[in-house]
């Protein structure tokens, strides 16, 4: 490992993978918690199921980047867009849900909610109405909150891969 340390990264940042990756895999609900309220329905839970997947499988390349024969230095480089590519654009997609459930939460309450009201009054059931707007809004905060957790904890893994990439370019050789 000479002076470069870019494999420990990679093995160090492999591990944490295996970890996460586990945690959303073999207990979805920890990681639901902080995205909707119970009870979680099954879909949910294979959603986050599949993402640990997801993050599993991308610790493999860390770990085949780590090694130190010369095709794992060359793909190194590689390695580390593909994974800064992946990160960004989760970022980039969990920050538009997070726009777009607020650009939702401006628009449906004056158009859906008065057409859903007057419906529900003539049923009998207006009583639910204000209990049912807050339970909207709660998951929906809740919601806002736990994807806004995860763009956090990406965050540091883009700023320190975009600083690896362009500041130190020589642990890549």
């Amino acid at each position: 490992m000479s002076g470069n340390p870019l494999p420990l990264l990679l093995l160090s940042e492999g591990v944490l993978k295996v970890i996460g990756g586990s945690v959303f895999l073999f207990s979805p609900t920890t990681i639901l918690k902080n995205l909707q309220s119970a009870p979680c329905t099954a879909t949910s839970i294979s959603l986050i199921r599949n993402l640990g997947t997801q993050t599993l499988a991308f610790s493999i390349p860390l770990f085949l980047a780590a090694r130190n024969d010369v095709v794992s230095i060359k793909s190194r480089r590689l390695v580390y867009w593909t994974l800064l590519g992946r990160e960004g654009l989760l970022a980039l997609g969990l920050l538009g849900q997070i726009g777009w459930s607020h650009v939702g939460q401006w628009k449906s309450p004056v158009d859906k909610g008065a057409e859903e009201r007057e419906r529900l009054l003539e049923e009998g059931l207006g009583y639910d109405l204000k209990g049912r707007d807050e339970d909207v809004r709660w998951d929906e905060r809740v919601l806002r909150k736990g994807l806004l957790l995860w763009v956090a904890e990406l965050t540091p893994f883009i700023l320190g891969r975009i600083w690896i990439l362009t500041m130190k370019k020589d642990w890549f050789v």
